[in-house]
């Protein structure tokens, strides 16, 4: 008779990562999130406990290099082996699709704004964008480019190159996006506890709080799931492409380019309009998002890189 080996702690926590690899990077992401929110929630910005302010920025810049990109690392290590993140890491990497595809990125979160405003303001939104339009694209782009390489780029490996990816060849790329959203705005919950974490205006009040959690969960992290799993489909994959778009969103409702170039603007209108453009993207492409699955092996669940399709 051979004796069976007795399963370790290790041994039975790499089997229950390799069989729930979703499950175990949003585990590894949330519980590393809030260690690494605790020094400004503790500080005066936040509770108060302890008796120093701490801006939240290094624990942004921590959480998407550490819990969402190298939890996708980690985690793809494990449950897929080197081809998975050798495969992983040419998503991250993959610069290669059309031109206009980096002009949609780049400049669609504002032109989509500027259109809002204008609809819902008049002209004179259209006559104050253009009175400041030399010192726009300067301003604006270097905004967007730092934001995506110190930010985005990171935070949408987890998001978007290993959970999204993964979970739509099992549910599709609809019901992948709606049930990425809520997870992706619950990441950005320590900062409703944070003064100027969310709103420029300070602390939030408790009257506030409920429409700025359905902001974060919904209104916000929807249609922004929708149209980045769109743009990483039609581009075959391109994260980078992906992360300037998710920066410009940021940068285009950030304080500095409202009050600079959209004065009198609600910035939540580009998420009204990204609303709009969303449900628009899914009847063009018959709920696809632009996901065609290229027929090729896939090791243990590993989601393969879809298919580039044309703009339209």
């Amino acid at each position: 008779m051979i004796a069976s080996t007795p399963r370790t702690f290790a041994s039975s926590l790499k089997g229950w990562i390799t069989r729930h690899p979703g499950g175990a990077f949003l585990a590894f992401f949330y519980v590393t999130g809030w260690i690494l929110f605790l020094p400004p929630l503790l500080g005066s910005s936040g509770f108060g406990l302890l008796p120093f302010d701490l801006p939240p920025q290094p624990s942004i810049l921590l959480l998407t290099l550490i819990a969402l990109a190298g939890g996708a690392f980690l985690v793809t290590r494990i449950a897929d082996g080197r081809s998975g993140t050798r495969e992983l890491r040419r998503r991250v990497f993959n610069w290669r699709t059309g031109p206009q595809w980096y002009l949609l990125a780049l400049f669609g979160a504002p032109v989509l704004l500027l259109l809002a405003g204008v609809l819902v303001q008049g002209p004179s939104a259209l006559t104050a964008f253009a009175a400041n339009l030399p010192q726009f694209v300067p301003s604006y782009v270097l905004q967007v480019l730092l934001i995506a390489v110190l930010i985005s780029l990171w935070e949408e490996t987890g998001w978007m190159a290993f959970l999204t990816a993964r979970w739509q060849r099992r549910m599709g790329p609809v019901l992948a996006s709606i049930a990425v959203a809520p997870l992706f705005g619950l990441g950005h919950f320590p900062l409703l506890f944070i003064s100027g974490g969310i709103t420029d205006s300070g602390r939030l009040t408790s009257s506030e709080f409920p429409e700025y959690v359905f902001y974060l969960l919904v209104l916000f992290a929807v249609p922004v799931r929708m149209v980045l799993t769109w743009v990483f489909n039609s581009t075959g994959g391109s994260l980078p492409v992906v992360a300037l778009l998710h920066a410009s969103f940021d940068t285009t409702a950030s304080a500095a380019v409202l009050t600079g170039f959209y004065p009198g603007i609600d910035g939540r209108l580009l998420y009204f309009g990204l609303a709009i453009v969303a449900i628009a993207i899914l009847i063009v492409t018959r709920g696809r998002l632009g996901y065609h699955e290229i027929p090729a092996p896939v090791r243990q669940g590993l989601a393969p890189a879809p298919a580039a399709v044309p703009l339209r």
